[in-house]
């Protein structure tokens, strides 16, 4: 965008507004086609992170680059943390890698140098006309994707524009050369950030300027300051997302942090002292101030990471002295139960994971309930059958937070299979609290047994125990076909439901012949009978979980 003359300071002002503005749309829509496209990938991903530290590291910072923010990632890592299915030392990994992955941003702003002004708005045309042509939603989603690349350098160009104009007034230059103070610039650089809540924004605007000559602090070493500032600021995110999480969730946040900060502080006095680092190293190197910025912004990631990397078992540790372990009361820990937590729902693709994994948990309670039910009526024993009520309140308590989490995701801009897996998801919720309302009925089966004196014969408690076991092993190859996806697992539990199916038959054909024999007395008919078509059910709602896979596959 040139202009023949000069800009008002006020049209640059405004310039500037807007063409942030377009960038960072650009950037969040260009970040939600990524995910949309990458979904499965993501989840992958992160499932990863409890390998080695490298991996860790390398995980984070394609995280990052495909969600296009440090903050979002380091959030969605305090959220795991919180959830209970990321430790503290595999989060700090990923942290730093999300470090490292953020500066991408630096570097697409650094090709903007190239005049790719015409090809950035014929990329927007073509990924429009891909999004109106296309009636597939993987090709609206790369339409929105190639639009939204475009946008970010469109919304380059016009803040390129009002810092031409910014460069010719006298007034400007002066302020931005009248603080040289490294302290007061880093400050500076960490204030903004923190309000903005984006250091890639900030650190485009850094770079757009020194395109255009306008050089914060003076020239030298100034905008690094500034740099390093903005790497403190971005934790403003994270800390603000650690109010009301679990105590190790705010060690994640304090971790990276202290990442930043250290770093910050030991780049600080190197810089101080050295004077030249910038004129005579960094310009020495590359002669562009642009590719100067984007180079030290990596630069300065990448070397904390090295240096932290072997030593990060120790910044754990510094973080559960700084927040030690507090006493925990008995609410505590009824509401870091399970895997939801509302820091995911930056990336639905991941939240849908972890409610995944919290629906086949859930799962596990109401199979819990009924093997205790089941036990009890054999034992003809109700003395724990309070707990078995107080876990199928659980159940059904947890359904409808598994509930309200699922409409939180759909009211989010997700992609086709996200959709699908929303619908599976409040199938098997579904099929879920019918197995804890089987339970129940077989506790009241059982306190129906004890009043009323009615006793089975050991024939009868041998084949209920056999039931359950079917039942256990079906539940079994549920939890790895749902959370895996894995339908080769399919043909071993259809072939067990055909099973439950077949014993169903079976006990309550023998049962007659019993009564008609006399083994069996003929007031335990009806009990018998609903027991098991209860049990058979149960059975029917753990192969239909199996099956709503089949859909999303």
């Amino acid at each position: 965008m040139d202009f023949a003359q000069p800009l008002a300071p006020h049209v640059s002002i405004v310039l500037l507004l807007v063409g942030l503005g377009v960038f960072l749309l650009g950037f969040k829509f260009l970040g939600d086609s990524i995910e949309k496209l990458s979904a499965s990938k993501m989840r992958a991903l992160f499932h990863k992170a409890a390998g080695n530290r490298f991996a860790g590291v390398g995980i984070g910072a394609l995280a990052t680059a495909i969600v296009q923010s440090s903050s979002v990632t380091t959030v969605m890592v305090v959220g795991f943390v919180n959830a209970g299915v990321m430790t503290l030392m595999q989060a700090g990994a990923v942290i730093m890698g999300a470090n490292i992955g953020t500066t991408i941003t630096g570097w697409l702003v650094w090709l903007n140098q190239f005049n790719v002004m015409m090809y950035a708005m014929l990329l927007s045309l073509i990924g429009l006309v891909m999004t109106m042509v296309s009636k597939n939603n993987k090709v609206n989603t790369a339409g929105t994707l190639i639009a939204s690349l475009g946008l970010v350098f469109v919304g380059l160009e016009i803040m390129s524009g009002s810092m031409a104009g910014f460069a010719e007034i006298e007034a400007v230059r002066n302020a931005l050369t009248a603080v040289k103070n490294p302290l007061l610039l880093l400050l500076i650089g960490a204030g903004v950030t923190g309000v903005v809540q984006s250091s890639s924004a900030v650190t485009s605007v850094l770079i757009v300027m020194a395109q255009n000559g306008l050089l914060v602090g003076g020239g030298g070493n100034g905008i690094l300051f500034v740099i390093l500032g903005t790497n403190i600021g971005t934790c403003v995110t994270a800390v603000l997302s650690s109010f009301g999480a679990n105590t190790n969730a705010k060690r994640a946040c304090l971790y990276h942090l202290l990442f930043n900060v250290i770093g910050s502080l030991i780049f600080l006095p190197i810089l101080w002292a050295w004077s030249g680092f910038y004129d005579n190293v960094l310009m020495g190197m590359f002669n562009d101030p642009s590719t100067c910025i984007s180079f030290f912004h990596t630069m300065f990631n990448v070397i904390c990471t090295a240096l932290y990397l072997p030593f990060i078992k120790y910044l754990v540790k510094l973080t559960e002295i700084i927040i030690p372990d507090r006493k925990r009361k008995r609410d505590d820990y009824k509401q870091e139960e399970g895997f939801m937590d509302k820091r995911l729902l930056l990336t639905p693709s991941l939240a849908l994971g972890q409610l995944t994994k919290q629906t086949t948990y859930t799962a596990g309670i109401a199979m819990k309930c009924l093997n205790g039910a089941v036990a009890g009526f054999i034992n003809k024993d109700d003395g724990k059958f309070d707990v078995i009520k107080q876990d199928i309140a659980k159940v059904n308590e947890l359904s409808q937070q598994i509930t309200d989490y699922l409409i939180e995701v759909s009211a989010k801009d997700i992609s086709l299979r996200d959709e699908k897996i929303v619908n599976q998801l409040h199938r098997d919720n579904i099929d879920v609290v019918r197995v804890a309302d089987i339970a129940g009925n077989i506790v009241g089966y059982t306190r129906k047994a004890i009043d009323e004196t009615l006793s089975f014969s050991a024939t009868v408690k041998e084949d209920l125990t056999g039931f359950m076991k079917l039942l256990n092993e079906q539940y079994e190859l549920v939890v790895d076909i749902v959370e895996n996806n894995n339908l080769l697992k399919m043909k071993q539990s259809d072939e067990i439901e055909e099973q439950i199916d077949s014993e169903r038959q079976r006990l309550l054909e023998e049962h007659i012949e019993r009564m008609r024999s006399g083994e069996c007395n003929a007031e335990n008919n009806s009990l018998f009978v609903s027991l098991v078509g209860n049990l058979e059910r149960a059975g029917d709602h753990l192969s239909l979980m199996a099956h709503s896979v089949e859909e999303i596959v």
